[in-house]
Order: C-alpha cells, then sequence, then structure tokens
C-alpha cells in the first residue's frame, strides 16, 4: 500500500468500529469485529480533519499529509462550566485602550489558537494580517473613513476624525485583519468562529478587544484598505479586531435578553 493512502495497521486496531461511526464523509465500512475497510473512492474526499487518528484508542490509523507526530496529547484538564460562564459572561467589547500594544509573541501565541477552530470543511483557508502600532492604525482608520466621505450618514464620523479623534478603531494599538480567498463562500461564518475565539483567548490574557466593524465594512465595498496592507488581488478580508490592553477594568456583569428558544 502506497504512503498516500489511509492505512490501517491491523496489529494495533482493536476493530471497535469507532472510525467508521465517526468519519463525517463515511470512509470506512466495516462493523464492530472487523478490521475497517478503507473505500479508496470515498477517501478521495477525505477533508483532512483528523478525526479518526484522533479518537482511535489503538492509534491505528495513519492519514496522508497528517503527521502522527504531529498530533498532540489530549490534555484531561478543562475549564469547568462556571469558570468558562465566568470568562464569556466577563468579555466586553473594549473600546478605550492603552498606549501599549500587546507583544508580538503573545499576539501569535493567541492566534496560533485560531488554528483549532472548525472551518468549513476543515478548509483552513484563513490568514491574519496584523497593523501594528497607532501611527499604522491611524492610517488605517483613514483608510476607512474616505471610502465613507461621500456617505452623508457618515458625515459625523468623518467630522470626527478629522477633529483627531479615531471614531473608526477607538486609537487601539493594533488591528487583526482576518482574510481569505475572495470566492471562499465561508469566508464570513469562518472568521467569525476564529474572532470569537480568539476574543476569549485574548481575554484570559488580560487583553481588550473589540470587533472593527467599520473596518469589515469599508474593505467589503472599497479597495483602499486592501491596498493599504497589501492584500492579494483574489484574498478579501472577512472580519477584524481591535486589540490592546484595557484603560479601564469592569467590576460588574451587565444583564442581556432573556434566551430565546423553541424546541419543536
Amino acid at each position: 500500500m502506497s504512503d498516500n493512502r489511509i492505512q490501517i495497521d491491523a496489529t494495533l486496531c482493536r476493530k471497535d468500529g469507532i472510525c467508521i461511526n465517526i468519519c463525517p464523509v463515511g470512509i470506512f465500512g466495516g462493523g464492530i469485529g472487523t478490521l475497517p475497510i478503507v473505500d479508496e473512492n470515498l477517501a478521495a474526499y477525505c477533508i483532512k480533519c483528523g478525526h479518526c487518528s484522533a479518537v482511535c484508542p489503538g492509534n491505528a490509523i495513519a492519514i496522508p499529509d497528517l503527521a502522527a507526530g504531529d498530533y498532540q496529547q489530549l490534555s484531561p484538564e478543562l475549564p469547568d462550566l462556571q469558570s468558562f460562564s465566568s470568562l464569556v459572561q466577563s468579555r466586553r467589547s473594549i473600546r478605550e485602550f492603552k498606549d501599549q500594544p500587546v507583544d508580538l509573541k503573545q499576539v501569535t501565541e493567541l492566534l496560533e489558537l485560531t488554528r483549532y477552530c472548525p472551518t468549513a470543511k476543515n478548509t483552513q483557508l484563513l490568514s491574519w494580517v496584523l497593523v501594528n502600532g497607532t501611527k499604522k492604525v491611524r492610517e488605517l482608520s483613514a483608510a476607512v473613513i474616505d471610502t465613507f466621505r461621500s456617505n452623508e450618514k457618515m458625515a459625523p464620523m468623518v467630522q470626527a476624525f478629522d477633529s483627531g479623534l479615531d471614531p473608526v478603531n477607538r486609537g487601539a494599538p493594533q488591528v487583526l485583519l482576518v482574510c481569505a480567498p475572495a470566492k471562499y463562500d465561508w469566508g464570513s461564518l469562518d472568521a467569525a468562529i476564529a474572532i470569537a475565539n480568539f476574543e476569549l483567548a485574548a481575554k484570559s490574557a488580560g487583553i481588550g478587544t473589540c470587533w472593527a466593524g467599520f473596518t469589515t465594512r469599508a474593505a467589503a465595498v472599497d479597495s483602499r484598505v486592501g491596498n493599504l496592507i497589501g492584500l492579494a488581488a483574489d484574498d478579501k478580508i472577512f472580519g477584524a479586531v481591535m486589540l490592546g490592553y484595557p484603560e479601564y477594568s469592569y467590576c460588574r456583569i451587565p444583564p442581556r435578553k432573556p434566551l430565546r428558544l423553541r424546541i419543536v
């Protein structure tokens, strides 16, 4: 059997049928008590999610392009629900930042976590651009404002910016832009998932964030923002988030509307 095909080590396989049940593509056939059979036709549609090899208790499955040495041992230490609830409820959209950029190493560490966020069909097509430093963020905000100058509804924002304020990116020392191929249908959803997880990770590290909606909107309707960051012609900015240390600490959790749930 060649190395570019899914392989099952018969000496390690426990014949428990887990891979058969868990594969989203249905690549494995057979049943409990027998060695799984790989459907080579379906294997061509493998999305490289790694579920089968990650769940296999015998470590018997080898997937092309997913080297066994690159897998990490899953830690049993997970936050309990109360701890996670506190993290989610204490996250705030920060719009007042200290004049101190987040260390680039820490930004990278936080972004590394987003690689494990779900993407449609495990495409993993997202990339990030960090606008680093208040001067560069101001230039980014200027590009956004320039796209709004002809829009009368945006006149108050334009005037505020021209007076020295930054109603676009709130004087944040850094802004992260998340990009993907422009033709990728799931770019907005994948970007939203990544940013949401990034925000929680940043909060746990004492870093403040806020969705940069005006930046995202301007980038969608005008090329100036993309040109400023050197965006490739076939790429698109699908989301943006301000980043920095919060100027203020919050003491309480504000109320929210009751949960709306229909069970049908």
